[in-house]
């Protein structure tokens, strides 16, 4: 009997990714600042991108690795998920494999992606740092080395200032089709995160030959999913009464199949919308004429918004309520690198205080804006 491959639990896989992400930016962030270093001639450029592509293929190294590792853990949730992946040929149908095989292989695609996008940003920021060309970077570490001169110091005495400062400003790699421009590690976890998903996806759809499934509806959900939930839909397409699946996923190519080969897999990067099983048998013949109608895009369009007013406000108080989450982050972090003394360790003591507005959040709100002032 082969040895038994159990994949990773607790997303450990998952969690490496979305660090190996945000601590590459944080590298490259360095190089560019420890390069003003060095003085502003060619050799000392060559020198950092040479560190830079190292930096590059390693995290790619990384997650060439961890990337199969991660998917089978979420993919493998089914009877036969004890003997894992190296095992999978002989324990699972092939189309299961395949969707392994695909799942790993986007993933792998936008790994290579952001790679050489993140390189190409890098490398021009290594290049315009100093130069005559208008650059937020260029600006910053101008801006930090008269400071330097102005008190008396040397060029490097400011380069953590300078990281700082960059590092709020990100190395921006992506640009999407909306025109959001996007970090390396803010595309890196978006990436990772979309694809976990669709792993979890793929592992229902694919562990038999059922056709009919239904998008369970939830409380707060937003105005992407909500045309979409509580419909039955035929994952191969080819039901007479039920829309395909591919509907409410997106196709790949509008013009292609409609089955799941030619879907994104998702509603959606990070939807939380989950699939049943669904069939008619058991249910009365007044229940099946119901399921259709709301099902079928002509009788229920797509465009038409089905939620109540309060079910509109509770997905709206969620939204506020994760971009002030977001905003303690970042305020969070902002802090911990201006290095303010008796600043706490943990986001959850950060939060707890800024909560209650107490003396010690406005004493880290005064230390920070003098040390702005400086």
């Amino acid at each position: 009997m082969p040895p038994v491959i159990v994949p990773p639990s607790e997303n450990g896989a998952e969690a490496y990714l979305l660090a190996l992400f945000r601590q590459t930016e944080l590298k490259l962030i360095r190089e560019i600042a420890r390069k003003r270093g060095q003085g502003y001639v060619d050799y000392a450029e060559v020198a950092a991108l040479a560190r830079v592509r190292k930096t590059i293929e390693r995290m790619k190294g990384d997650a060439e690795k961890y990337v199969p590792l991660m998917i089978e853990h979420e993919f493998y949730q089914g009877a036969e998920a004890a003997a894992g992946y190296a095992n999978a040929q002989a324990l699972v149908n092939p189309a299961r494999s395949r969707a392994v095989e695909i799942l790993v292989d986007n993933l792998l695609g936008q790994v290579d992606e952001m790679a050489e996008t993140a390189y190409q940003a890098t490398a021009s920021k290594l290049f315009l740092v100093g130069r005559l060309e208008s650059d937020p970077f260029r600006d910053t570490v101008i801006e930090k080395a008269a400071e330097s001169l102005a008190e008396g110091r040397g060029s490097l005495s400011k380069t953590e200032e300078i990281i700082r400062a960059v590092q709020e400003q990100g190395i921006t790699a992506f640009v999407d089709k909306a025109g959001h421009e996007w970090s390396l590690s803010s595309y890196g976890n978006m990436a990772v995160r979309t694809t976990v998903r669709q792993a979890q996806v793929a592992s229902v759809l694919t562990e038999d030959d059922h056709d009919l499934y239904k998008i369970i509806a939830i409380g707060s959900t937003c105005p992407i999913c909500a045309v979409y939930e509580g419909r039955v839909y035929s994952k191969s397409g080819t039901s007479p009464f039920y829309p395909p699946l591919s509907d409410a996923f997106g196709k790949i190519d509008p013009a292609g199949s409609n089955d799941l080969s030619n879907s994104f897999l998702n509603i959606h990067p990070s939807c939380l919308h989950t699939l049943v099983a669904w069939t008619e048998k058991g249910k009365t013949p007044k229940q099946v004429e119901k399921a259709r109608r709301f099902s079928n895009p002509e009788t229920n369009p797509y465009n038409h918004d089905p939620r109540s007013k309060k079910q509109k406000a509770a997905y709206e108080e969620k939204e506020r309520n994760r971009a002030e989450y977001r905003a303690n982050v970042k305020q969070f972090e902002k802090y911990t690198g201006a290095g303010i003394p008796g600043f706490p360790r943990t986001f959850q003591t950060f939060e707890k205080h800024k909560k209650l507005n107490d003396d010690t959040y406005r004493s880290w709100l005064k230390a920070f804006r003098e040390r702005g002032k400086q």
